[in-house]
């Protein structure tokens, strides 16, 4: 028998000849702690745009950090191809710090990458940016804070900055402390309150107010919305109360400005954060690239956003030159010579 006869009865045996194999479909474990969010929903979207098949698992912390313990319980016995957390306290709970990582406590042998951590250097999750040297990989979502203070000071001039601090997330503490160390480079005075917190372990939403007139009281230029979990989520109440006072408000995150009624911001969108991190998750499932080695980084498509509607009611409009690179949201609204809403 010829070898061409052989392959040819060979492949209608076994129709290897005739099919493409089936993709293969990935099961991913995202570990949320607010829900899911733009980034979220641009990770997921990133593998549909690409024809990955995959199965997402949401598993969604709700602020509350003692419910992460048992998502990583979950995560050890269903073992998925890939776990996503979000946020620098699930990631620590997931993971551990690169130098304490305790085998009974924390994933140690599924690959994890994470995103929207605020500073993984500063919190342990990684030892350089260059890799984690584990199981790890993640991605950067803030830009610099000297290049926030240079953006805003591209806007308008400020010599007190304000910072509502919140002692229930490691976030706040990093904002916090990076600021100060800009503070003489920039020529501002940091005017500081503190949300105390509750029996619970998170503040309460109810003593914002008071603190944001403490702030105008000392005659703050500027707020300095951190990226804190808890304040994004009271973001309409502190950016609310802050116009009240007439305080413009620079956000970190975008939220605070295209949600809310904070002025401006320069930032990464977080649902390009969530594909950029896809990209780099795929690269781990597909290419079989170690998560230890791969570096992180920071996506380089920054948004300057201007609340329009907000600069209005401040009286604040931004320089021209600005104008020709920022993105503007919030139009104002349309009030006859009595205040009434227009139709």
């Amino acid at each position: 028998m010829s070898r061409g006869l052989w392959m040819l009865l060979l492949c209608g045996a076994c129709g290897a000849c005739g099919a493409a194999a089936e993709p293969r479909s990935y099961e991913v474990l995202m570990l949320l702690f607010r829900g899911c969010e733009e980034s979220c929903r641009g990770f997921q979207d990133h593998f549909r745009r690409q024809g990955v098949r995959a199965r997402f698992t949401l598993r969604d912390a709700e602020q509350e950090p003692r419910r992460i313990a048992g998502f990583v319980a979950e995560a050890r016995r269903l073992r998925p191809d890939l776990i996503v957390a979000w946020g620098t306290t699930v990631a620590l709970e997931v993971v551990g710090q690169w130098d304490a990582v305790d085998r009974a406590r924390h994933v140690t042998d599924i690959p994890v990458v994470f995103m929207a951590v605020t500073d993984p250097l500063r919190s342990r999750l990684v030892p350089t940016l260059a890799g984690s040297g584990r199981n790890l990989a993640g991605t950067l979502y803030l830009l610099p804070v000297a290049e926030q203070l240079q953006a805003a000071r591209a806007y308008m001039e400020f010599r007190k900055l304000g910072f509502l601090y919140n002692p229930a997330e490691a976030n706040s503490l990093i904002s916090l402390q990076d600021l100060r160390a800009q503070a003489s480079r920039f020529g501002f005075d940091m005017v500081v309150e503190t949300l105390p917190v509750g029996g619970n372990g998170q503040p309460v939403a109810s003593d914002i107010p008071g603190r944001i007139a403490a702030l105008a009281a000392a005659g703050v230029d500027l707020l300095y919305f951190s990226p804190d979990s808890f304040l994004n989520s009271q973001r309409r109440l502190v950016t609310g109360e802050a116009l009240a006072h007439r305080m413009p408000v620079f956000a970190a995150a975008e939220a605070p400005v295209t949600q809310a009624d904070a002025l401006f911001g320069v930032l990464n969108r977080y649902d390009q954060i969530g594909r950029f991190t896809a990209r780099l998750a795929l690269r781990i499932l597909q290419d079989g690239a170690r998560p230890g080695e791969l570096p992180v980084e920071l996506p380089r498509q920054f948004s300057y956003l201007i609340n329009l509607r907000v600069a209005h009611r401040l009286g604040r409009y931004p320089p021209l030159p600005l104008l020709d690179i920022a993105e503007i949201v919030g139009r104002p609204e349309c009030r006859d010579r009595k205040g009434n809403r227009c139709d």
